[in-house]
């Protein structure tokens, strides 16, 4: 981290030198106690949260194994004794916390007893009643659920029992640990599930006659080529109707490079970025050499790969790039859409957010809904593997010109210009509703 991470002297200073010292102290004390590799891994992901960096990111490789030894592997951690019958005696008694119920997975084999059991990290904990009984068993905790200013954050064990942080929605029975699982409450309820709901995807779709709605749940690159070809398939009824919305809840980011098809449909003036510094080592160099190879990149974009691995290599131990900001103009500007609303929340981070700054200095946008995640002033990760294969990091190699400038959006986000909440209902056909009294006017 001290080596590679584009952020570790923002976050590891004069001010704060000392604090990560006693982190440091602390969390030796703790893994020189830990006797196997999942408590290890478990430790280090708190380790990592020093750095108040979603992107700094820990991931384990489990080795394959056989049931006994996975199982073994996995003892470890706190567990809580409770049978079906006992979580069921439990919630028939008055005075049940509004949460608390026996749920089941939707598409998996999963069911939980969801109990208040405030600890420091945690308000509720979901004890598993049921699942593969190799991977886990009865008694293990398969999430927790906090508390937070616009309804829940999770703490959620995947398989290999490392944990994913979300954002959690819960409309009567159903919760949804965003981009994670959905739950549904079968008891107390009426014990049946729901269907399990399709994937997401990008989708264009028409409201009515002047209204189109656009649902963009990720910008992963691996997929930007399902974007580019939806919109190359509908530029004629982009270019014939006057209102769009674009929804980007949810979206976790990805890369830059899967937004661009949108952006012709938003532009009205010259707009400004942040540029971008890149934090010079050869693990960091590799990285970008690695993209002047891929021939998923477009042409430009690999020459810009290879040429900044050379800077890099040359400029070890510095910054290197462009700082500052610049302004970049189109062409021409599109006379459809006329208005476009865009859909935004604390679940849309990353790249996802770099488009927000984009489509924010549009005359024709406005961002509705809440502050996004606020993960965007260290970027562009790299991952290594750590010694023995067990275990991965992924740190940003890449710091923004807002940072020196004062203006980092980490963990703040970017704020709407319309402020919704869940007492607004559908946030999508209010901002239908909102565009048409808009062009109304």
């Amino acid at each position: 981290m001290a080596a590679n991470y584009a952020g570790y002297r923002d976050k590891v200073n004069a001010t704060t030198q000392s604090d990560f010292d006693k982190h440091n102290a602390n969390y030796r004390i703790k893994t020189a106690a830990a006797t196997s590799d999942t408590t290890c891994f478990r430790l280090l992901s708190e380790w990592a949260l020093f750095f108040r960096d979603h992107h700094v990111q820990l991931s384990y490789q489990a080795p394959p194994d056989d049931p006994p030894s996975i199982r073994q592997r996995f003892q470890e951690g706190e567990k809580i004794q409770i049978t079906e019958v006992e979580a069921r005696a439990r919630f028939d008694q008055p005075g049940r916390d509004s949460l608390e119920g026996i749920w089941e997975m939707q598409g998996g084999s999963y069911r939980v007893a969801l109990l208040r059991l405030p600890s420091p990290t945690r308000d509720y904990a979901a004890v598993i009643l049921r699942a593969d009984s190799i991977w886990w068993m009865p008694g293990q905790v398969k999430f927790e659920l906090k508390n937070a200013d616009n309804g829940y954050t999770a703490r959620f064990f995947v398989r290999d029992h490392t944990i994913r942080e979300s954002a959690t929605t819960i409309h009567g029975n159903k919760l949804e640990i965003n981009g994670l699982s959905t739950w549904q409450r079968v008891y107390p309820g009426t014990g049946q599930l729901s269907k399990v709901e399709p994937k997401r995807i990008f989708t264009l779709q028409k409201m009515n006659p002047k209204t189109l709605l656009l649902t963009v749940p990720t910008m992963n690159e691996s997929v930007r080529q399902e974007l580019d070809s939806l919109i190359k398939a509908n530029r004629k009824l982009l270019s014939n109707t006057p209102n769009l919305i674009i929804d980007c809840r949810g979206n976790g980011g990805g890369s830059d490079i899967t937004y661009y098809p949108l952006k012709p449909f938003l532009y009205t003036n010259p707009v400004t970025t942040d540029g971008m510094q890149l934090w010079a080592t050869q693990d960091n160099a590799d990285k970008f050499a690695q993209m002047g190879k891929n021939k998923d990149f477009p042409w430009g974009w690999r020459l810009y790969g290879q040429h900044m691995a050379r800077k890099m290599r040359r400029n070890e131990g510095k910054f290197v790039g462009r700082p500052g900001s610049s302004t970049g103009k189109r062409k021409q500007v599109l006379p459809y859409p006329q208005q476009v609303a865009v859909l935004i929340d604390g679940r849309c981070g990353s790249s996802c957010e770099q488009f927000i700054l984009f489509a924010q200095q549009s005359k024709k946008t406005t961002l509705i809904g809440q502050n996004t995640g606020g993960v965007l002033d260290y970027g562009n990760l790299h991952f290594l593997n750590f010694p023995g294969g067990l275990f991965q990091l992924g740190y940003p190699t890449s710091r923004s010109s807002r940072v020196a400038a004062g203006r980092g959006i980490d963990n703040i986000g970017i704020p709407p210009a319309v402020r919704l909440t869940e007492k607004d209902g559908d946030w999508i056909a209010w901002a239908s509703k909102y565009l048409e009294e808009k062009q109304g006017k």
